[in-house]
C-alpha cells in the first residue's frame, strides 16, 4: 500500500462513521455520520486556514499529519517545537514532507528559554539565530514567540519589564533576518503561571518596541478567555497583529461547537485588513477530524471567507 493509499485509510478509521466518503451504511453509528462536503468544495472553503497538526490527526505519526491535512482540503498546516524527533519530528523531512504535498508552512513555535529571567537573555540571543534558520528551512517568515512564565520573587511588572528588554535586544536580529516574531499571549484559565494574557500587556509590549519583526499571535481563544468582546478588542489591537489563530471557548473545539460567533469576528478581521492564514489551532470535538473540517469549511462558506 502506498502512502498516500495509506493515509486515507488511516483517515477514514478515525473519522465519525468511520469513512471519507457519503456512501450509505446500514451501520447505526455510519448514519449518524455527517454528509460530506465534496473534496474540491471543502478545499476552496478550508482555503483561508491553515490546520494546527498538533491538535488534529493525533492518531497518526507526525509527519503523515501532513498528509491528513492535505487529504482533509487544507492547504496549509502549522505546528508547535519542531525539534522534538522522539516525536517524528526533523526540520527538514517536514520541510520536504510539506513540499511534496503541496502544503505551506505558516507559523511554527520554536520554545524559547523564559525571557522573565534576566540571565537568559545571552541564550535567547543565540537561540534567535536557530529560529532564523528554521524559517528557511520552512520558508515562512514568521515564528511564535512566548518564553513568558512566571518568575519565582519577581512581580508582575519586573517580569514584563525583563521580557521587554529581551526582545528589545532581539529586534533588531529579526529586522536583519527579515522575520517576524510572533508574541503569543495565553489566558489565565488553561495556561496558569504566565505574565502575558489576552491583549495587555502584549500590546504595550510592541508598541513599546515599535517593529515590524515584533508583533502578537492573536489567539482568538486566549483573547476570548481573558478578555471577551472579540471584535473590539481586535480592533484597538490591529495594528500589532502579526498572525489569528483561533477555536471556539471555552472547550477550544472548532468554531461552531461553542459559544463565539466567529462568523462576525472573522468578517470584521478581513475588513480591517487581516489578508493572512488563520491557524485552526483547535481540538477537533469528539477527535471527529472530519466534521470539523466541515465545520469550518462550512463557517467560511456561511461568510464567503476568501
Amino acid at each position: 500500500m502506498d502512502r498516500r493509499k495509506f493515509i486515507t485509510t488511516t483517515l477514514a478509521a478515525g473519522v465519525a462513521g468511520g469513512a471519507l466518503s457519503s456512501c450509505a451504511s446500514t451501520d447505526k453509528k455510519a448514519k449518524a455520520a455527517p454528509i460530506v462536503m465534496p473534496i474540491a468544495e471543502r478545499e476552496k472553503w478550508l482555503g483561508s486556514f491553515s490546520c494546527n497538526i498538533e491538535m488534529w490527526f493525533k492518531h497518526l505519526p507526525f509527519l503523515d499529519r501532513i498528509s491528513a491535512a492535505k487529504e482533509m482540503g487544507f492547504n496549509a498546516v502549522e505546528f508547535w517545537n519542531p525539534m522534538q524527533p522522539k516525536k517524528g519530528k526533523v526540520p527538514k523531512l517536514i520541510a520536504q514532507r510539506a513540499k511534496d504535498e503541496g502544503i505551506t508552512i505558516t507559523s511554527f513555535s520554536p520554545g524559547a528559554p523564559n525571557l522573565g529571567d534576566v540571565n537568559n537573555h545571552n541564550k535567547f540571543i543565540e537561540w534567535t539565530q536557530g529560529a532564523i534558520e528554521l524559517c528557511e528551512v520552512f520558508k515562512v517568515p514568521n515564528f511564535n514567540l512566548t518564553g513568558h512564565k512566571n518568575i519565582k520573587g519577581q512581580s508582575e511588572k519586573q517580569n514584563i519589564e525583563i521580557y521587554t528588554q529581551a526582545i528589545k535586544l532581539a529586534a533588531p536580529i529579526f529586522e536583519k533576518a527579515g522575520v517576524m516574531a510572533t508574541i503569543e499571549p495565553y489566558n489565565p484559565f488553561n495556561h496558569p503561571g504566565h505574565f502575558i494574557n489576552g491583549g495587555e500587556p502584549g500590546l504595550s509590549i510592541c508598541r513599546e518596541v515599535n517593529s515590524p519583526s515584533i508583533k502578537l499571535n492573536w489567539d482568538f481563544f486566549h483573547m476570548q478567555r481573558t478578555n471577551g468582546n472579540l471584535i473590539t478588542h481586535m480592533e484597538n489591537g490591529f495594528d500589532q497583529i502579526g498572525y489569528i489563530q483561533l477555536a471556539d471557548s471555552p472547550s477550544r473545539h472548532q468554531p461552531g461547537t461553542e459559544e463565539v460567533a466567529y462568523g462576525a469576528v472573522l468578517l470584521r478581521l478581513r475588513e480591517l485588513g487581516y489578508k493572512g492564514y488563520i491557524g485552526a489551532e483547535c481540538f477537533p470535538k469528539n477527535k471527529d477530524d472530519l466534521q470539523a473540517a466541515i465545520d469550518l469549511a462550512n463557517l467560511a462558506k456561511s461568510i464567503n471567507l476568501t
